[in-house]
C-alpha cells in the first residue's frame, strides 16, 4: 500500500471521529479548530469547479395564503416556489404570491383588471426579521378591506417561509390609508392565517374617527416599525414596537413616533442610542401637500442637535435615513421629509454607506436611503488558536451573498473587534478578487480561489485549518449547505503545504456548534 493511500485510509478513519469542538465563551460563541483530517474520504472530482458565481437555486413547496372563494378567511395553497440560497427566500416569496392565479378553492390577490406589481426595482425590503413589500401604484384600485386582506396575505405567507415577524405595506412607496380622510394607519402587520377577514378588518375599521369627530381627539394604538442608526455611520435597521399615539392626525403620528425613537431600541444591536428628538423639536411638525399628490413633513430642530450628532459620533446621513423611513414606513401618503435644523434646511449630505445625497428644495424621499437599509451576518474570526461567531453589519440584500460572506472574513476586523482579540482566519493580503466563484451542487458548496490565495495559504502552513473551517462554517451555518469542497485556479489540491488535506469534501457539523450568540 502507497503512503499516498495508507494516508487516504487514515484521512476516512478519523473523519468519523473528528469534529468541531464548541464551547460558549462570555457570550460568544467558540469553534475549536478541528484536526486536519476532518474531511470525507478522498472523492473524484465530479463536480467542476465555479468561474464567477454560480447556480444555488432550488425548489420548495411553500404554502401560499390566498383569500378563499367566499373572501371570509385566508386558504394555504402549497406551490413549488424557486428559491436561491444566496438571497432571502421573501423576494421570490412575495412574486408567487403577487402572481397566484385563482383556482376552485381559493382567489388571486389582484381583482378584475388590477394585478399587482412590486414597486421600483427593490419591492421587497428585509431587516431584522421585518418586511416591507412596496407595491405599485395600480394597488390603489382596490378597496380598503381586500387591500389589508392582502397585507394578511403577505404576512401569513411571509411568516411560514421565514423569519419574518411583521409585515409594512407601502403603495409607490407610501404608506396605506384605510379611510377616507387618509389618516388611519395599519402599522406593522403579523401573520394571523386563523382569524376571519372580517373580523380582522372590523377591528382596523373601528380605529376610525368617527364622523363628525377631530382626528386629533382619537386616541390609536398600532405597531409601528422603527429605524434606528447604527453606530459607526453603517446606516439603519428596524425593530417594531406597539404605540399608542393622542391623536391621527399626520402631526400627532409624527409626534409620537419621535418619542418612540427618543427612547432608543429596545433589542437592537449594533444600534446608537438616541437624542430627546421631541424636547429638540422647535415647533410642532408641519404636514403640506406635495404637488404630485401626497405630503410632506417638515421637522425643525434646534441647532444643537448638530452638537449633539457631533460630540456622539451619529452620522447625519443615518439619522435622516432613519427619520425618513419611520415616517414614510408608518403615517399614510407621506412622500418625504423636510429637516431644518436651527435655520439651516438640510440639502445635501455625505456618506460613506450611501455616497453623496441631495435633496431638492430639502425634499427627501424614501428612496434617496435604500442603500442605508442593513443587516446582521454571523462571520467566524480567529480568536487565538480557536473561531468565534462574530456579528458584522452588511447591505442589507447581501446578507445571504457568499461573497460578501467571504469578504467579510478577508476584511481586517475593526478596532472594537481587534480589542476583544479577534483577528482574521484568513491570510492577510487577500481581497475580494481573490475570490473566483462560489457556486453549489445538491448539499455541497464549491468554493473556487485564487493562485494567491493558494500562495499566502502556503506561507502560512500554521493557518491552514483555521482559514479553511472558518470559510466552511461561515457559509455552510449561514447558506444552509452541509458540507463543502475548495478548488484552486480551478483545481482540487491535496495538501498545501502543511497537513491539511484538501482534496476532500468539508462537513458542518451543526449539533456541535453552539447558537447561543453574544
Amino acid at each position: 500500500m502507497t503512503r499516498a493511500l495508507i494516508r487516504r485510509v487514515l484521512c476516512a478513519a478519523l473523519a468519523a471521529v473528528v469534529g468541531f469542538l464548541c464551547a460558549s465563551c462570555s457570550g460568544t460563541t467558540v469553534v475549536d479548530t478541528p484536526s486536519a483530517s476532518a474531511t470525507l474520504p478522498p472523492a473524484s472530482p465530479r463536480y467542476a469547479a465555479p468561474a464567477g458565481d454560480g447556480d444555488m437555486t432550488y425548489v420548495a413547496s411553500l404554502p401560499l395564503y390566498l383569500p378563499s372563494r367566499d373572501g371570509k378567511r385566508l386558504i394555504a395553497r402549497l406551490a413549488d416556489v424557486p428559491l436561491d440560497r444566496s438571497e432571502p427566500a421573501a423576494r421570490a416569496v412575495v412574486q408567487a404570491l403577487l402572481t397566484a392565479p385563482a383556482d376552485d378553492n381559493v382567489l388571486s390577490l389582484g381583482r378584475g383588471e388590477v394585478s399587482l406589481q412590486g414597486y421600483s426595482s427593490q419591492p421587497v425590503e428585509l431587516s431584522a426579521g421585518v418586511c416591507t413589500v412596496n407595491l405599485g401604484s395600480q394597488a390603489l384600485a382596490l378597496d380598503y378591506s381586500h387591500l389589508y386582506a392582502v397585507a394578511h396575505a403577505l404576512a401569513s405567507t411571509l411568516a411560514s417561509a421565514g423569519d419574518i415577524r411583521a409585515v409594512n405595506l407601502l403603495v409607490a412607496d407610501q404608506a396605506v390609508s384605510y379611510d377616507v380622510a387618509g389618516n388611519l394607519p395599519s402599522g406593522s402587520v403579523s401573520a394571523r392565517p386563523g382569524d376571519e377577514l372580517a373580523a380582522i378588518w372590523e377591528a382596523l375599521a373601528a380605529r376610525r374617527t368617527p364622523l363628525g369627530q377631530d382626528p386629533a381627539s382619537v386616541p390609536l394604538s398600532a405597531t409601528a416599525t422603527l429605524y434606528f442608526p447604527l453606530e459607526g455611520g453603517q446606516g439603519f435597521m428596524p425593530e417594531t414596537r406597539n404605540l399608542t399615539f393622542s391623536g391621527q392626525t399626520p402631526q400627532q403620528l409624527a409626534t409620537g413616533l419621535l418619542a418612540a425613537l427618543s427612547a432608543g431600541p429596545q433589542y437592537l444591536t449594533h444600534a446608537m442610542d438616541m437624542p430627546a428628538l421631541t424636547e429638540l423639536l422647535t415647533r410642532e411638525p408641519e404636514v403640506s401637500e406635495l404637488p404630485e399628490g401626497g405630503r410632506l413633513i417638515t421637522l425643525v430642530f434646534d441647532e444643537s442637535l448638530e452638537t449633539w450628532m457631533s460630540e456622539v459620533g451619529m452620522e447625519p446621513s443615518c439619522l435622516c435615513g432613519a427619520l425618513v423611513w419611520t415616517l414614510t414606513t408608518f403615517i399614510p401618503s407621506v412622500g418625504g421629509v423636510r429637516l431644518i435644523i436651527g435655520s439651516t434646511m438640510t440639502t445635501r449630505l455625505q456618506s460613506e454607506v450611501m455616497g453623496t445625497l441631495n435633496f431638492d428644495s430639502g425634499l427627501m424621499r424614501r428612496r434617496h436611503f435604500r442603500e442605508g437599509l442593513k443587516e446582521l451576518m454571523t462571520v467566524y474570526l480567529r480568536s487565538g488558536s480557536r473561531l468565534s461567531a462574530v456579528t458584522r453589519v452588511v447591505d442589507a440584500p447581501d446578507a445571504l451573498n457568499p461573497r460578501t460572506m467571504l469578504s467579510e472574513l478577508i476584511r481586517t476586523p475593526g478596532a472594537q473587534e481587534l480589542s476583544q482579540g479577534f483577528a482574521s482566519p484568513l491570510p492577510e493580503g487577500l481581497d475580494e478578487t481573490d475570490i473566483l466563484g462560489v457556486g453549489a451542487e445538491e448539499e455541497t458548496l464549491l468554493i473556487n480561489l485564487s493562485p494567491r490565495f493558494e500562495t499566502l495559504l502556503r506561507r502560512n502552513p500554521a493557518i491552514e485549518q483555521t482559514a479553511c473551517y472558518a470559510m466552511v462554517v461561515t457559509l455552510c451555518e449561514n447558506l444552509g449547505y452541509s458540507r463543502a469542497r475548495f478548488y484552486f485556479s480551478g483545481q482540487q489540491r491535496e495538501t498545501l503545504g502543511g497537513d491539511m488535506y484538501w482534496a476532500g469534501e468539508f462537513l458542518l457539523n451543526r449539533a456541535l456548534i453552539d447558537d447561543n450568540r453574544g
